[in-house]
């Protein structure tokens, strides 16, 4: 069935992320006790890099099930991963700036910077995506 094919694709590209990015926070990180700064760096910044190439992919899928009450708005089913990428964007970056009013969270220009990479990731990843994979509005119903 070529709906669930593609379902299938894009929550295992959202499982695989989260997957990694619970790795890295619950055991690679805590455990990593040598001195390479390479190592340090990407472990710093991979909890912002998995989520913002996950999220988009979940969105991906969870789109076209909100767009059947807005059936209207072309550009959004069209574009479903731009959008998916925008909202996923916005609040990983809101969240990353919120940081800087709080006493406890850190905030680092580096994990800007590997949102936006990871969201560049995942529009790669969109790109060269074959079109049968690629979630159709019409297959959500």
């Amino acid at each position: 069935m070529k709906s669930s094919k593609s379902l299938y694709y894009w929550f295992a590209l959202f499982a695989l992320c989260f997957i990694a990015y619970q790795q890295v926070i619950d055991n690679i990180r805590p455990n990593y006790n040598g001195n390479n700064l390479t190592v340090k760096y990407l472990l710093g910044v991979a909890p912002n890099f998995f989520p913002s190439i996950g999220i988009p992919a979940l969105f991906v899928i969870l789109l076209p099930s909100f767009s059947k009450t807005n059936k209207g708005n072309k550009w959004v089913n069209d574009n479903k991963h731009i959008t998916a990428n925008i909202i996923s964007l916005t609040g990983l970056l809101s969240w990353e700036f919120l940081q800087t009013k709080s006493t406890k969270l850190h905030f680092d220009w580096n994990d800007v910077l590997w949102t936006l990479i990871g969201a560049f990731v995942f529009q790669l990843v969109w790109t060269i995506t074959p079109n049968s994979y690629k979630v159709k509005y019409e297959e959500i119903k």
